[in-house]
């Protein structure tokens, strides 16, 4: 084999290489694409009466998971249909987490993975939290209609205080969903 040869085959498998890695992530990424869109299709959202009065407990029965019944979210109290995104809301979406829960700490803090901030107070939130809450507050606004409130608020569990290297950590994630809303990369359309 003549160092040509073995030059040729060093580069051909150099090249190869990450040729096969972007083609396995688009793979992937087309796969994902089309169950999401058959795992939307499967989703028949019901639409929600407006005037509900919900406890958290009863909240939580309007998660996507059972057919006939709308999937619901509470922001600062107030009961949205999210039904128009249940691709997003539903059992396989993005956000499945949120839903039949208020989500006013999770948006404040921009966390979607911690389940401690879910049906959490919002008492103790600092301006730059509720200033994020209150942009969230307007896109749920835009996108979706508002049919009730939680009537026990009161029953909302402590909002986890962060403290040490975390509290840098949320004051980040505050200011990356600051960025995100002022980037216009987050918006306040209908869905």
């Amino acid at each position: 084999m003549g160092i040509v040869s073995l030059l040729d085959t060093v580069l051909t498998f150099t090249f190869m290489i990450p040729a096969c890695i972007i083609a396995g992530a688009m793979i992937y990424g087309l796969d994902f694409l089309a169950k999401q869109e058959a795992a939307e299709k499967q989703i028949s959202p019901v639409a929600a009466s407006p005037g509900m009065e919900l406890s958290l407990a009863e909240l939580a029965t309007y998660d996507g998971t059972t057919n006939g019944k709308p999937i619901l979210v509470s922001v600062m109290g107030k009961v949205y249909d999210v039904g128009a995104g249940a691709g997003l809301y539903g059992t396989s979406g993005q956000y499945r987490a949120f839903a039949g829960k208020d989500i006013t700490c999770a948006c404040a803090k921009f966390n979607k993975s911690s389940a401690a901030l879910l049906n959490a107070k919002w008492s103790g939130l600092t301006e730059d939290e509720r200033k994020l809450v209150k942009k969230f507050e307007d896109v749920f606004v835009a996108k979706y209609p508002v049919v009730g409130n939680v009537t026990d608020l009161q029953n909302l569990g402590a909002c986890p205080e962060s403290d040490g290297v975390a509290v840098q950590a949320d004051a980040f994630s505050v200011k990356l969903g600051t960025d995100l809303f002022a980037k216009g990369h987050i918006v306040a359309t209908k869905a």
